[in-house]
């Protein structure tokens, strides 16, 4: 048996152990981390490569579909702008409508990010299709371009890195190498402890084999003496061959006397309990129940004192030569597999059990009582209270040469390593570590691990969105700044209209009061009457645009569309206007006799017919020349007020039309109004269902339409010779055609 042990204690358990040492792991461990870094790095290349092309395809597939968009918006005479907005691909790209030599016609997207200067545009080649790298905004960009049919150019361009200015690809690895470092860390620290203690177990089997080895001939056991109770506790790896019992007992010292010989009994207590002392070793015999003697030989440490005592005893029975060294080898022995933790069984050469420990006898619940040397494996599942099965294929003997080491499932949810391998005498041994614990652990781990990749995951989308509400919130801020910016100036412009006319009643009131140029019958005074009264009138307009317009932002204003006689209403208009035409040096021709009758509401077609005559007056020089006509056609009529004013640019035009844009913003500051005629016309216009747009070319004047319905529910259009040019203020309008300035004035 000691062969048997020594064998087992040089197995591979003890290999394996050497071989995971900690630094031997720390080794491996940062192997592991330097290539997931390595393939995390690839992985970074790969992802700003594909950035790149996407950002790429994405510029190409814009300028080729663009490019088709294009050319039939240009044949249709839609604008281009709308086209634009069509096919930009989003992100930090800008689409540009360029002329033959350059010129930026309009533009959409990140145009002022992604802002190209003419002297970069004189280097590319824009007569045939091309793609180039710049360096934009300090930063390199991506270009490509094709050219139009009319010989124009469609240019897209992004920056190369990423399109959609994404966050650096390194970010995102760099935290998730982090993450993974962390937990290959955590998990090698733990596996080196567990390491550690499975080289203390097998430091424990390695010393149990020495024992097994020295003690395999003898069978003895410690006992123990208790001074206060009297008693002395034998274990029954003694008690059992020399017939005293099949389990530990405790012996008072009146029972010991009864079953010791009585010319032994001095010898015993003497070496028991010290009484008398001087003794620590000798020759005892006991009495088993038949009455049969079995020699013994107890022992104690020569400087044991009266109370604490211990020692081993040694069964001599069977063999009178046996050496009392043999005794307390096989005591030892047995000692040790019994504290070992692991579950332990050994079989013969004949496959029948030899020696086993109570916690294999425990696993399987096998009474203590059953089991005895000589059961076969196939017995022992007889007598299992659990998994009988698992006994057999797992703990019983070898069927062939060499050794196991594998893991196996347990009755209770446990999990144990078991090591099994033939002994020198053809036997076999079976050692099983309970490794329960380790294999809860791994699965913590690997759940701590899914958390871990789920965190990452809601912190990369909690990143998305942040970014996403940022973005909208510094819109939302623009749009604020923006409206609060206007608002302001509007109630500056407002204040200066409305101070100066009050200035004028007031100042010439004075005079009048003061009869500074005589009594009231002067002359001079009818003329400061007259301004008074001017004044007067351009303040009423004032306060009733301010009012109107609130009104309409409110929701006060409700409009009764019927049936009503455009002609009438038009002509009211002009006698109207009439007298304000002639003070101010200008020529006004209306020609709208047998205009039919429209859908809407007679005050609102008034007041915007009255809106656009005032502002072609107001903006004509002196010697000009107004002309107000209707168009008709089968669902609407447009009324038409074309002037030889300066015009108006078209970049200005975006802002006509807004509640709290004045009309100084846009035209001469030597002009007076309020600016709200066409906020007010436009707001009339959209509550009828009709469509107010302006046309207008700098230094050859505007023209202005205002389409109604014919009857309730058509849907209107404006007149072909308008829609190329024209800007709409309100309302839908299908393809354009062509438009001449001085063709609408005649």
């Amino acid at each position: 048996m000691a062969n048997d042990q020594n064998d087992f204690s040089g197995s591979d358990l003890s290999a394996r152990i050497d071989a995971l040492s900690p630094r031997r792991l720390s080794y491996l461990t940062g192997a592991f981390i330097i290539v997931l870094a390595v393939l995390l790095i690839f992985e970074i290349n790969d992802k700003a490569a594909s950035r790149k092309i996407e950002t790429e395809l994405r510029l190409e597939q814009a300028v080729s579909d663009g490019a088709a968009a294009l050319n039939v918006a240009i044949m249709t005479g839609a604008p281009a702008r709308d086209t634009l907005g069509r096919i930009w691909p989003g992100g930090r790209a800008a689409v540009y409508h360029l002329s033959a030599n350059g010129d930026v016609l309009s533009a959409k997207g990140a145009s002022n990010a992604m802002q190209l200067s003419g002297s970069q545009l004189r280097t590319l080649d824009l007569q045939s299709r091309g793609t180039a790298q710049l360096n934009v905004a300090g930063e390199k960009a991506s270009v490509f371009w094709r050219t139009l049919d009319n010989g124009e150019v469609l240019l897209a361009t992004a920056p190369s890195r990423d399109i959609y200015d994404r966050s650096r690809a390194w970010v995102v690895y760099a935290v998730i190498l982090a993450a993974m470092s962390v937990v290959i860390i955590s998990l090698m620290a733990a596996f080196i402890r567990q390491s550690r203690t499975a080289a203390n177990a097998a430091h424990a089997l390695t010393t149990l084999t020495d024992f097994s080895g020295a003690l395999s001939g003898g069978r003895c056991s410690a006992w123990f003496y208790d001074s206060k109770d009297r008693t002395v506790a034998l274990a029954q790896s003694f008690l059992e061959p020399i017939g005293l019992g099949s389990r530990d007992r405790r012996f008072t010292l009146r029972e010991i006397s009864a079953i010791v010989h009585p010319q032994d009994l001095r010898t015993a207590l003497a070496v028991f309990c010290n009484e008398p002392s001087g003794v620590s070793e000798g020759a005892v015999r006991f009495r088993d129940p038949g009455g049969r003697w079995s020699r013994t030989y107890l022992r104690t440490s020569k400087e044991a004192t009266r109370f604490e005592r211990a020692g081993v005893a040694f069964d001599l029975s069977g063999a009178n030569a046996l050496a009392p060294g043999a005794a307390i080898a096989e005591t030892r022995l047995r000692d040790a597999i019994e504290s070992i933790p692991e579950a332990f069984v050994l079989w013969d050469a004949n496959g029948k059990l030899a020696i086993w420990n109570k916690r294999f006898a425990s696993i399987f619940r096998i009474p203590a009582k059953s089991l005895k040397p000589g059961l076969t494996a196939r017995d022992l599942s007889t007598l299992a209270g659990v998994a009988g099965d698992v006994l057999i294929d797992h703990f019983g003997p070898l069927d062939g040469e060499g050794s196991e080491n594998f893991e196996v499932a347990l009755p209770g949810a446990r999990w144990a390593h078991i090591s099994r391998r033939r002994t020198v005498e053809g036997g076999c041994v079976c050692v099983a570590a309970n490794v329960t614990d380790l294999k809860r652990r791994a699965r913590a781990q690997q759940k701590k691990e899914r958390e871990l990749e789920n965190t990452v995951a809601d912190l990369e989308a909690s990143r998305r969105d942040l970014s996403e509400t940022m973005q909208k919130y510094q819109y939302e801020k623009y749009r604020a700044e923006e409206a609060s910016r206007s608002k302001s100036e509007f109630l500056a412009n407002m204040s200066h209209e409305l101070r100066t006319p009050l200035n004028a009643i007031n100042g010439f009131s004075e005079v009048m009061q003061s009869e500074l140029y005589g009594p009231l019958g002067d002359e001079k005074y009818k003329e400061y009457i007259s301004d008074i009264l001017s004044s007067g009138k351009h303040l009423l307009e004032l306060i009733d645009n301010i009012l109107d317009m609130s009104k309409i932002e409110a929701g006060r204003v409700s409009l009764e569309p019927k049936q009503v006689e455009l002609e009438k209403l038009l002509n009211e208009s002009v006698r109207f206007v009439e007298k304000r035409a002639s003070d101010a040096g200008v020529k006004l021709n209306a020609s709208v006799a047998h205009a039919p009758a429209v859908w809407a509401d007679a005050r609102a077609v008034k007041q915007v017919t009255l809106n656009l005559l005032s502002n072609a007056i107001k903006f004509t020089p002196e010697g000009g020349e107004i002309t107000l006509t209707a168009e008709a056609d089968l669902d609407g009529v447009t009324i038409i007020v074309a002037d030889s004013g300066s015009g108006i640019e078209r970049a200005q035009m975006k802002k006509l039309g807004s509640p709290f844009e004045l009309a100084e913003n846009h035209f001469s500051k030597s002009r007076n109004g309020s600016g709200l005629g066409l906020a007010l016309s436009k707001s009339l216009m959209a509550m009828q269902g009709g469509i107010l747009a302006l046309a207008s070319q700098p230094g050859k004047g505007t023209v202005a339409c205002a389409t109604f319905p014919r009857r309730k529910g058509a849907n209107v259009r404006l007149p072909q010779f308008v829609r190329k040019e024209a800007y709409l203020l309100t309302g839908k309008d299908p393809a354009p055609a062509t438009f001449n300035v001085t063709q609408a004035a005649e």
